[in-house]
């Protein structure tokens, strides 16, 4: 995993690029074109992807959107970075006629998620973080 130092000048380097974006109000870039205006290496998809690791590691999420690898029953970052062990509910047609899938996730952060995976629609789910149990005495 990256150091708080890492992460934080990936964030800073795509906050950068995002506010270029949003002062000239267009959706894409040249990354050529765009380094050299704005001086700075642009974050590359691993440095993103590892970003997105860490901050789910320090900053665990209420709710996620998270990738589905169902061969390895893994949850991953959209570059395929493990972010969890899934276990796997009875597939079910919804009322839209996808298949769907519900599912657990043991994640690497610690927390355990619940969530629907739609197989039927690409290898995504969106998923909650479960309520912590308390044995009383």
């Amino acid at each position: 995993m990256i150091t708080t130092e890492q992460a934080n000048d990936i964030r800073t380097r795509n906050e950068q690029v995002h506010a270029w974006m949003k002062e000239r109000k267009v959706n894409s870039y040249y990354p050529e074109q765009l380094a050299k205006e704005l001086g700075i290496a642009l974050p590359t998809n691993d440095e993103l992807s590892a970003l997105e690791v860490y901050e789910f590691h320090t900053n665990p999420p209420e709710r996620y959107f998270i990738y589905i690898d169902a061969e390895q029953a893994r949850a991953t970052t959209w570059t395929g970075e493990n972010l969890g062990r899934v276990s796997f509910g009875n597939e079910y047609r919804s009322n839209m006629g996808d298949k769907r899938v519900n599912i657990t996730i043991v994640a690497v952060n610690g927390r355990v998620y619940h969530g629907t995976y739609y197989k039927g629609a690409g290898d995504y789910a969106r998923v909650k973080m479960a309520k912590e149990r308390r044995v009383t005495a």
